[in-house]
């Protein structure tokens, strides 16, 4: 019965210190996104103040605007003040952006769904933001 009582304590202990992250913990802070079959390289994020930097592996960085839809959501359009501001960003914002659609928060890992829409085509990627501060 000690046996059972101490491994019950040592569970809900570990369990309490976990993190329970939410959305608004997205919201602000570092992440990455790491490379996969939509992104050839990761990327590092910086989020404050409604905007993100995201920073690729060569050290360019491209500054995005982050509109909040709802407390989950949200449409990323590229700054045009920014250096890597190009002709396909500015397609994506005269397109109305990126929508992210937020899926599940696993641990430091989010989960998302990202839409695009270009040349009359809508597409849907799926990606993940880790938490690093």
């Amino acid at each position: 019965m000690n046996k059972f009582l101490i491994i019950c304590t040592l569970f809900f202990t570990f369990n309490s210190f976990s993190q329970n992250l939410n959305c608004e913990d997205f919201k602000e802070g570092e992440f990455l996104i790491p490379a996969d079959r939509y992104n050839p390289t990761s990327f590092k994020v910086i989020r404050s103040n409604n905007q993100q930097i995201e920073i690729k592996e060569n050290g360019e960085e491209l500054l995005i605007d982050i509109k909040y839809t709802d407390k989950c959501n949200y449409i990323l359009t590229s700054n045009p003040n920014s250096d890597l501001h190009d002709e396909i960003a500015q397609i994506i914002n005269d397109k109305g952006g990126v929508k992210v659609e937020m899926i599940e928060i696993i641990g430091d890992k989010l989960f998302y769904n990202s839409y695009i829409k270009l040349d009359d085509k809508n597409f849907s990627i799926p990606g993940k933001l880790i938490k690093l501060k």
